[in-house]
């Protein structure tokens, strides 16, 4: 049994892929050029600079990654090997991991080539309702919602000093 592929269906979303892949590192680079840091105490903090700088990242690459997922089956097709893509082709269309939960971590309000870079991937032709539905929950969202601080274990301040190997 010949599975068929899209072609045109596959450039289309390549093409939407790449520019919002260049579109979430555009962001980036500004989260980057206004100073934000990695090294702050804010990693706890749901769209503080440390999760909005992760966050960027993991949207950019991830958007990158997937764009070679496409490229390896629009080769395929094109040489006509179309088996050997495997399951590729399906699962391509749950979209790509990194959206999501790059989106949760990010500091609202989203730059504009973040919110563009969305906007191009939900009017794509390709995807399944799923990972359409992670775009909107990402530009819906009016907050940062991860790390989600219940979720965090900080030690209970001790009310006083450590009584081991002490004799009192």
């Amino acid at each position: 049994m010949k599975r068929e592929i899209d072609i045109d269906q596959l450039v289309t979303a390549m093409k939407a892929v790449d520019e919002a892949g260049r579109l979430f590192e555009e962001a980036h680079a500004v989260y980057e050029a206004r100073g934000l840091k990695r090294i702050s105490d804010d990693f706890k903090v749901a769209g503080g600079s440390v999760q909005t700088l992760q966050g960027a990242e993991e949207m950019a690459l991830g958007a990158r990654k997937y764009l070679a997922e496409l490229a390896l089956i629009a080769g395929y097709a094109a040489a006509d090997l179309v088996e050997r893509a495997g399951e590729r082709p399906e699962t391509a269309r749950a979209g790509f991991p990194g959206l999501s939960g790059g989106g949760a971590r990010m500091g609202r309000p989203l730059l504009d080539p973040t919110l563009e870079g969305l906007r191009l991937l939900l009017a794509v032709d390709f995807f399944e309702p799923a990972f359409k539905a992670e775009i909107e929950e990402v530009l819906q969202a009016e907050k940062a919602t991860y790390p989600d601080p219940s979720t965090l274990r900080i030690p209970k301040r001790a009310d006083r000093a450590a009584t081991v190997g002490r004799t009192p």
